[in-house]
């Protein structure tokens, strides 16, 4: 499993700041360098090793920093949340600690750095996009996972799904390896995001989230409009032949199962005279109920 080289945050705690993190290894195994700027007693960089595997855990040694200030051996520990971001708590050796966040980047400067902001890169666009019932296949996620992906260079799609009672976030990469071995899934949510092209920090992003017991969606979110009602249109598109109609035509009226299931019960019961016979046919009509 790999993360991204670039990462760029803030720390919180007993020191406050900014935080730049550098990976020279990506994953599984970690390497790289910190660099701390506290908000009051200066820049620190540390030397940081680890792992990267469901969670990042690093150890970092200081390398140079502040005069007369002590710096101690730092331990972090931090998940991939379901936007790819990262988000734990860190410790030192000399009892500091707190908590951070950090996000992933390009490392590369824009191209009109140093120009003035156009309006564009004020504005941005979103678009919702609600579907009907769907069922997916292994091989329609894998097809919708690279379909998503071909927009986005620097960022991996980040799958969500629940499993056994718990949700779980992983690289879709790691999620289509051990897919066929989790059994039906009843929610399952794909986020890809990374900075605009030229964007000035804005993230340009396609979500698709599909729940068994609630709403199925494509969301989309960019600087340029025609780019984000293209991707989110396209995406619902990819989406459709996997759609049931049936199902979608009955909760189109607000009609769930059990709706159906009393509306027969009420067409059959004037043929049934006996009283007796009425009160039985409702009680295994109750029951039947799901």
């Amino acid at each position: 499993m790999n993360i991204a080289k670039f990462w760029a945050g803030k720390m919180y705690g007993t020191n406050t700041g900014n935080l730049f993190l550098e990976l020279e290894n990506t994953g599984p195994d970690i390497s790289g360098t910190l660099r701390i700027m506290d908000a009051e007693h200066g820049v620190a960089e540390y030397s940081i090793k680890g792992t990267f595997d469901e969670k990042l855990k690093l150890s970092g040694d200081p390398v140079k920093g502040p005069p007369d200030i002590e710096l101690g051996t730092l331990t972090a520990e931090a998940i991939l949340t379901p936007e790819g971001n990262i988000r734990g708590t860190w410790v030192t050796s000399i009892g500091t600690g707190g908590a951070f966040t950090a996000y992933p980047h390009h490392g590369a400067y824009p191209e009109n750095v140093g120009q003035a902001h156009p309006p564009i890169a004020r504005q941005l666009y979103t678009k919702n996009i609600f579907l009907g019932s769907v069922r997916l296949f292994f091989s329609d996620v894998k097809q919708l996972i690279s379909y998503i992906q071909e927009d986005f260079n620097s960022s991996q799609p980040v799958v969500t799904y629940n499993v056994r009672g718990s949700q779980v976030t992983k690289f879709a990469e790691d999620f289509l390896n051990e897919a066929h071995s989790l059994g039906p899934l009843n929610y399952l949510k794909i986020t890809t995001q990374e900075p605009e092209p030229g964007g000035y920090g804005i993230n340009r992003l396609i979500v698709v989230e599909l729940n068994a017991q609630g709403i199925n969606e494509v969301r989309g979110q960019s600087i340029q409009e025609s780019w984000v009602i293209g991707k989110t249109e396209a995406t619902a598109a990819l989406l459709k032949p996997s759609e049931r109609v049936l199902i979608t035509s009955y909760k189109k009226f607000g009609l769930g199962l059990n709706h159906i299931t009393f509306l027969a019960m009420l067409v059959f019961m004037p043929e049934i005279a006996n009283w007796k016979d009425r009160a039985l046919f409702v009680s295994v009509v109750f029951f039947c109920l799901p």
